[in-house]
């Protein structure tokens, strides 16, 4: 095999060559990665923020298309909240400390949203989460 052989294009129009190398160094990267000591991703305001959207559409999803138990729903909304103010704790004394802090809750409310759906006990099968009902004469 010559070089002609590798330089054949392959149906994408991309040298097999080059595919070939490409791969070889994805695989050298991956390996690389793994001989570290792992990928450390430094918290700053920006990836805090990101994940906190990150997070919150996660869990507007899962509750669209998920028939949540009312106890995951409301440990989701209060991991949500409490991520939320430790994001306007470090927005109002930007620290290190509060920077971890907000990181951290940001964490639990993804563990929040990623939790598999528990299935509905027989005695909360009735959604609490609705009004109760309003009865005649009462605050219109």
């Amino acid at each position: 095999m010559g070089y002609a052989s590798y330089m054949k294009r392959s149906r994408s129009g991309f040298p097999v060559f080059f595919r070939s190398a490409v791969g070889v160094l994805a695989i050298l990267g991956l390996a690389g990665c793994q001989s570290s000591r792992g990928l450390k991703v430094q918290e700053t305001p920006r990836t805090l923020l990101y994940n906190y959207v990150i997070a919150n559409g996660m869990a507007r999803g899962r509750m669209m298309t998920e028939d949540l138990p009312p106890a995951q729903v409301f440990n989701i909304i209060t991991t949500d909240r409490n991520a939320l103010l430790a994001i306007l704790a470090f927005r109002d004394k930007p620290t290190r400390r509060t920077l971890r802090q907000a990181g951290h809750k940001v964490e639990d409310f993804i563990g929040a949203v990623e939790q598999p759906t528990q299935p509905l006990s027989p005695a909360l099968s009735g959604s609490i989460l609705l009004p109760p009902p309003t009865t005649p004469g009462f605050m219109r």
